[in-house]
């Protein structure tokens, strides 16, 4: 196939990044680096541009799951904005791939970030889609993250989680032939690591899959991004009265307490909220770390009383009401949870 003369729809010149001059989509043809490359399930189409006014990055489309293992996080998207802040956006690297339906295959974190930035047109490279399946998807988009620039390439863990997704799905059987056959056919595994980093995600992958047959994966998000889910819920995250805190360190339900059930007695307010989420990609992991965090909770309270007490002699204070409310927590596991994570409802502790 050449690529001499590729198809442009729509205006061959927009608006240059920064409010500086034009970005010219004919400099994407002629130059073999940058010809269109082969996607899993799609057909190069046309050169385009994307209205990024038609952008919205909580739309679950622009999610990474599945590709990356910590969707797309800020740093990725705070890095892209820098560079286009200090270098414009430049036509010499594969600009962002999407379906002539209209839907991401790579270049997700560039987009957001110009879309905050305020620039109102980013380069496209369009594709027929020909199968839509979650397969060709995340294949296509983990093949391109591990392929160019100037993107953050994918780490052993994204190929870990791409392989824990398909598997969730059921578009990928648990068995080490079936991985082993999906990272060197579809991915294209050894091009991008060596043997010994190809071992161990397969391992991971087993080892994971295994623990976890159900549900191996877990939906881990920047703490923006689940302010954001909290407030599409019907929760304000305003860390006066409603925290959503971080419940992986043994020490951060302390820390809670501390800074924020204390000075709220002190206060004499209301009980405050807190809602805890993981960051963990283990669902084991995380049910553990969440229903720990909220434990520990009750273990500060009943050691402040314990302190009082100890200070008393012949009276012994009982607690009345909870300082804090710790019951609900972000619906995170891939398929025990997407009915209420789609649908906006909290996940009972008891049921996480």
């Amino acid at each position: 196939m050449t690529y001499e003369g590729l198809p442009i729809e729509g205006a061959r010149q927009i608006p240059g990044f920064n409010g500086i001059g034009v970005i010219n989509l004919e400099d994407y043809n002629g130059i073999p680096a940058i010809h269109p490359p082969n996607i899993e399930g799609g057909v190069f189409s046309h050169i385009g541009s994307l209205d990024l006014d038609e952008v919205d990055e909580d739309d679950e489309k622009w999610k990474n799951k599945g590709i990356r293992e910590e969707g797309n996080t800020e740093d990725r998207i705070q890095s892209f904005e820098n560079k286009f802040e200090v270098s414009g956006f430049k036509t010499n690297y594969i600009p962002p791939i999407m379906g002539t339906n209209e839907k991401p295959r790579d270049g997700r974190g560039r987009i957001i970030a110009a879309k905050r930035r305020g620039e109102k047109k980013i380069p496209v490279y369009y594709y027929t889609i020909v199968d839509d399946s979650e397969l060709c998807r995340v294949s296509s988009g983990l093949v391109e993250n591990l392929r160019h620039d100037p993107a953050f390439k994918a780490s052993i863990e994204s190929v870990i989680i791409n392989c824990l997704y398909l598997i969730s799905i059921k578009e990928l059987k648990l068995s080490e032939t079936a991985v082993r056959n999906y990272l060197n056919n579809k991915i294209k595994i050894q091009n991008y690591f060596a043997k010994t980093s190809i071992t161990k995600i397969i391992n991971g992958v087993l080892a994971r899959g295994q623990e976890d047959s159900f549900s191996p994966l877990v939906m881990v998000e920047a703490r923006e991004k689940w302010v954001r889910w909290c407030k599409k819920a019907g929760v304000i995250i305003d860390s006066k009265r409603v925290f959503l805190l971080a419940c992986d360190n043994e020490s951060y339900p302390w820390t809670a307490w501390c800074r924020h059930v204390l000075p709220a007695i002190m206060e004499n307010s209301e009980p405050i909220e807190i809602i805890p989420y993981s960051k963990k990609h283990v669902p084991a992991l995380a049910r553990k770390n969440i229903i720990n965090y909220r434990n520990e909770l009750k273990l500060c309270l009943d050691a402040s009383y314990l302190m009082v007490n100890k200070d008393l002699t012949g009276i012994k204070i009982e607690m009345q009401q909870a300082p804090y409310i710790c019951e609900r927590a972000i619906p995170q596991l891939v398929g025990d949870h997407d009915l209420l994570y789609k649908s906006h409802k909290f996940v009972d502790i008891d049921k996480y």
